[in-house]
């Protein structure tokens, strides 16, 4: 049975955690950076000091450090460490006073809190802790900073944190339909009930179907489903319809971790097969595809493929066209291992 280690849980919170901000990487990268010296006492203040110049560096070219959203016509979003930035940019308060506010706002009251949550528990070895005003770092984290691998931690806190500004980059709308899944697999197949945005009511039916065409398998990873979504496949953000032939059933982390990142083309493929083996059958999803796609396997192709086109330009899922979560056996054995088995074996029923 896969056991996590103190490298699996910390390349889960880089990888997979969710973020709203780019708060985690830079609590990572500013982890490291001290565990890398083998320091294991700062004090908030140094380290919210060494925040605020980092962020100061990552910034400076306009770069976006938390997710945008448009509420009543107005952009909502900028961060806390943004704010206090500019206000010390234009000679509003001082250093130290954006430092204090940094330390209160972003890290004492955000980022340190939420650091160690991983698919919504707390890992079970925190890599610090706050006391007396001080950040203490434990020695999972001082072990692994001083091992071999170090380099390649510090460069996946970088790379992430490169592709958590391009996808903040621009206002977005959200792109899911939440299942809440209390007993969601019964004899008859999916029973779910539906958070619904955007008037997506039409949707609902659809969700069984899916799972039938699916097998109750991740669209992405082809583990066994949980915590399932509703994922628009080429993203919401470009298309702005919620077209059955677009939609696919996926783990909650799959899809918070896929956002409205171009899905490689083999999803693409996917999608059209998947597509095309549903209007094989006699349900009626059949005639709703035709509607939606045309009425010949040329046309239902060339519509998706064109469709696709229109994101070309997006940050691609993963980093490349070979990225595939079903074939990446640190991302699947973490994602069935911190579902609730997991931590009722390591803690007991929680």
């Amino acid at each position: 049975m896969f056991e996590p280690s103190s490298e699996t849980f910390w390349r889960g919170i880089v990888l997979y955690g969710r973020n709203q901000s780019t708060f985690k990487m830079g609590l990572a990268d500013r982890l490291l950076y001290y565990a890398n010296k083998n320091v294991s006492k700062i004090p908030l203040e140094e380290f919210g000091d060494s925040w605020l110049s980092t962020y100061m560096k990552r910034i400076e070219d306009g770069r976006v450090q938390g997710k945008r959203n448009f509420v009543d016509g107005k952009m909502i979003g900028i961060t806390s460490t943004e704010r206090q930035i500019e206000l010390y940019r234009q000679d509003k308060i001082s250093r130290e006073n954006a430092v204090k506010k940094i330390v209160n706002l972003s890290l004492e009251n955000m980022v340190l809190q939420k650091f160690h949550t991983l698919f919504k528990r707390r890992v079970p070895e925190p890599f610090f802790e706050v006391r007396d005003h001080n950040l203490l770092l434990n020695n999972n984290l001082l072990d692994l900073a001083n091992n071999s691998q170090s380099k390649d931690l510090n460069k996946e806190v970088l790379g992430r944190w490169d592709l958590l500004e391009y996808g903040f980059s621009k206002p977005d709308s959200d792109e899911s339909l939440t299942i809440i899944h209390d007993d969601i697999m019964n004899n008859h197949g999916l029973n779910a009930n539906v958070t619904l945005k955007k008037k997506r009511k039409t949707l609902t039916p659809l969700v069984p179907i899916l799972n039938g065409y699916q097998h109750g398998k991740c669209f992405y990873c082809n583990n066994d489903l949980f915590d399932i979504h509703v994922d628009h496949v080429i993203p919401w953000k470009a298309l702005k319809h919620d077209e059955i032939w677009n939609l696919a059933l996926a783990h909650e982390q799959c899809n918070l971790n896929k956002t409205d990142y171009r899905p490689p083309k083999r999803f693409v493929q996917k999608l059209i097969d998947r597509n095309e083996s549903v209007l094989k059958s006699d349900l009626p999803l059949k005639e709703e595809l035709k509607k939606v796609l045309g009425e010949t396997p040329k046309v239902r192709y060339q519509k998706v493929w064109d469709s696709y086109s229109q994101v070309i330009d997006y940050p691609i899922w993963g980093g490349s066209e070979e990225f595939n979560p079903a074939n990446d056996d640190f991302y699947r054995r973490l994602l069935m291992s911190l579902n609730d088995s997991f931590w009722e074996r390591k803690f007991g029923n929680v």
